[in-house]
């Protein structure tokens, strides 16, 4: 274990951003653990505490939180014919639906509110988990995909053999993630970044596993540059751990203290000069996520 979190800090931090009370999230949980396994790569948090729907229901107010636009849906494209049958897990209001040159699409959603805004737009959407689904329409699709689900999921061995026994024999299986290899390793109380939200950190070792335990071969792993919204929140991030590294003090995943509040105020400060100049792309770093094109083996 990395890290030992109280559920009650988890909890403030959160009230405070949604300015809503989602103790009821973590049930009788007080403690949460951090961990990391070494075989693997993959950090995860236990237990793991995932979010109900009136959860995600507040998350969606965010304006930013079901972007329409994103680096990981141009990049998925390249991927996909307009002959393709396409399945989306978890996919919000189907914004990747209209992305594509291809209309054969079914996406899941646990969420009725984003089913509702879909269906509004003719976009087909059911309610149903990944794992019911491949059981009734077992190979099936040409390709599957999953935006920024991954970390979110607490059943993560059933939910990718799901998605591959979802897939026809050679289809493609994609999944976009929060990188581990990337500055978000380093953010302090980075909540959206914890349960009851995610409870998982992947790592290009971790996604090299996957191919490796369920017998899929790797097309490719894509790393997004840095988006220009990140820049700051990059940018002092960066400054926070050269401070932190400096004075001696330890980099927790959650940290309440007055000396945090302190370094991190400062970081933020010079992190938006140093943002400013950020704008010649090859000094841009990895970005937040990382995309990752699976293809499931003929004989399979």
């Amino acid at each position: 274990m990395i890290e030992q979190i109280n559920a009650s800090d988890l909890i403030k931090m959160y009230n405070k951003f949604l300015q809503s009370d989602i103790s009821k999230e973590f049930g009788d949980v007080k403690k949460i653990g951090y961990y990391h396994c070494i075989d693997s790569d993959l950090r995860f948090f236990y237990p793991m505490v995932t979010g109900s729907e009136k959860f995600y229901e507040h998350l969606q107010n965010l304006e930013w939180y079901y972007m329409d636009e994103k680096a990981e849906y141009d990049y998925a494209n390249n991927f996909i014919k307009e002959s393709d049958l396409v399945l989306e897990i978890g996919c919000g209001k189907g914004a990747f639906a209209q992305k594509i040159s291809t209309k054969k699409y079914v996406g899941l959603e646990f969420s009725r509110k984003a089913k509702e805004i879909a269906l509004s737009k003719g976009i087909i959407i059911e309610n149903e988990s990944i794992q019911s689904h491949s059981v009734a329409h077992p190979a099936k699709y040409d390709v599957v995909c999953a935006f920024q689900v991954l970390e979110h999921v607490s059943e993560i061995r059933s939910f990718i053999e799901s998605s591959i026994k979802a897939l026809k024999p050679g289809g493609l299986l994609i999944y976009s993630i929060p990188s581990a290899d990337s500055f978000l390793s380093i953010i302090t109380n980075h909540i959206f970044n914890m349960p009851p939200h995610h409870v998982s950190f992947w790592s290009d070792k971790c996604l090299k596993h996957i191919a490796e335990i369920f017998g899929m071969k790797i097309v490719n792993i894509e790393h997004e540059k840095l988006a220009d919204i990140h820049k700051v929140w990059w940018a002092s991030s960066i400054i926070l751990e050269s401070l932190r590294n400096w004075l001696g003090v330890q980099s927790d995943v959650v940290d309440m203290s007055l000396k945090y509040k302190v370094l991190k105020k400062i970081s933020l400060l010079t992190g938006e000069v140093l943002a400013k100049g950020l704008i010649n792309p090859k000094v841009l770093p990895q970005g937040h996520s990382v995309t990752v094109v699976y293809q499931k083996p003929e004989h399979i």
